[in-house]
């Protein structure tokens, strides 16, 4: 039945993907309004309240007390921390919300099938943030597949390269920086979903090789202090100095620097970390756009982004540490996951933590024609090359300022069409099961040094 009425959204962990992502693309969105949130970081849930304009007690520390007395809603987005997926999920499911779910669904296969199961008993919807499927590259990718313009496909070869600086930010200095949440399920999770879904068919067999982190205290460089602010006599040449990422920002302006903007803009990119409240007011959309990925990786080190505040943060919190230095971070330097498909398909990942910037490459090769494709920071193209005319055409695609190539609103509409009753197109719980089932017969495989055979 058709929810007339604005869909009513409770968010649950008011963090980056909860509150600054999905919340406020909902918060905008004439079809959604967001009514309460459950965020135990107090200075989170009040930014959550005064953003969302939320009344008395709509506001509350811990999903236990929202579902104590759930307000009347139709929806909840789960973005808690990764560890944190399961419990809020099948509470909303039982509270009679849909649920748009951040990945990861869980830790093991046993509480993805819990949230399966729980989402088809409930007859409600548990869409997965697998946002790269509505990205313009692999949406259009998966087009070109599914006409048959490359005739039976092959093989599939599928990169992600992920920068030097964001490894150090995210899986060594920060929240994902211990394999208790596998890096390749918290962040590759996307990439195994895509090739299931470009292949077209569940996963028989995987095979995985891990290569350790490089980045411990036995290889950190002489002298080095604990902290980057401590004066430390490499700085100048160090890839992970904390104060060269942080303050000024020079990987990000870097990355920037390599797109292929369009006319007047070029010069405008490396600026954008020096001005950036100038660049938010701009009044050319696409300059506001592009200041948006200022957001991140800011918003993990302090809340006030001036060189002063972030300075203190680096003084004073992990974002600061040597990334030699660090000391429990175990995640791995990279990992290599091989996949054949039950209709012969056959897939080869690589997940990487030392590239000079973030970006996706992908390759499809059928029967009749071969594609290639390549997704960094904002930008995005798709070449076909056709087997028996050569013919070959290239697209690019508009810029995707939302960090995920233009992913995030697709996902919404997504979600929001499926609370509605109509055809979402939404990834559900147990289309990204498969994703999570490849993910953990990959981790298996790596550390029993086999094979995995999977059946359902």
């Amino acid at each position: 039945m058709a929810v007339a009425r604005p869909v009513r959204v409770v968010i649950i962990g008011a963090g980056e993907r909860g509150a600054n992502v999905y919340g406020a693309r909902l918060h905008t969105d004439p079809r959604a309004t967001v009514v309460a949130v459950a965020e135990p970081d107090d200075d989170r849930r009040a930014h959550a309240v005064e953003r969302f304009g939320l009344g008395d007690g709509a506001a509350v520390r811990s999903w236990d007390d929202l579902f104590a007395a759930p307000p009347d809603a139709d929806a909840a987005v789960v973005a808690t921390g990764d560890a944190h997926h399961v419990e809020p999920t099948l509470g909303a499911l039982a509270a009679g919300w849909h649920v748009l779910l951040e990945k990861p669904m869980a830790l093991d296969d046993a509480d993805c099938r819990r949230i399966v199961e729980a989402s088809e008993a409930a007859e409600r919807t548990v869409a997965v943030c697998h946002v790269y499927r509505t990205s313009h590259l692999f949406s259009r990718l998966h087009e070109v597949i599914t006409s048959g313009q490359l005739g039976n496909v092959v093989s599939i070869q599928l990169s992600e390269n992920v920068a030097y600086w964001h490894h150090a930010h995210s899986y060594v200095r920060g929240l994902t920086r211990s394999s208790r949440v596998p890096m390749l399920l918290q962040k590759s999770c996307h990439d195994l979903d895509l090739l299931a879904w470009l292949a077209g068919a569940p996963a028989r067999r995987v095979t995985s090789l891990v290569r350790p982190t490089e980045l411990t205290e036995a290889n950190a460089p002489p002298g080095a202090p604990e902290r980057c602010t401590d004066g430390c006599p490499h700085q100048p040449t160090c890839p992970y100095d904390a104060v060269a990422m942080y303050v000024r920002l020079e990987p990000m302006l870097r990355d920037l620097g390599q797109h292929r903007w369009p006319p007047g803009l070029r010069a405008v990119a490396p600026a954008l970390g020096k001005v950036r409240s100038m660049a938010q007011d701009a009044p050319l959309a696409s300059v506001r756009r592009a200041a948006e990925w200022r957001r991140w990786p800011l918003t993990a080190v302090s809340d006030d982004p001036s060189p002063e505040a972030v300075t203190e943060a680096l003084r004073t919190t992990r974002w600061g540490r040597c990334a030699w230095r660090v000391g429990d971070n175990d995640q791995p330097s990279a990992q290599t996951v091989d996949i054949e498909f039950t209709n012969g398909v056959l897939a080869s990942f690589t997940l990487q933590t030392t590239s000079h910037r973030s970006m996706r490459q992908v390759r499809v090769d059928g029967t009749r024609g071969t594609a290639m494709g390549e997704l960094a920071g904002l930008e995005s193209w798709l070449e076909v090359t056709d087997h028996r005319s050569g013919r070959r055409r290239r697209q690019r695609f508009p810029l995707g300022t939302d960090g995920h190539g233009g992913g995030e609103a697709p996902l919404v509409d997504a979600f929001l069409a499926g609370v509605n009753g109509d055809d979402d197109g939404a990834t559900s719980a147990r289309e990204a099961w498969e994703s999570h089932r490849i993910a953990f017969a990959a981790m298996a495989a790596a550390s029993e040094g086999r094979a995995v055979d999977l059946q359902r």
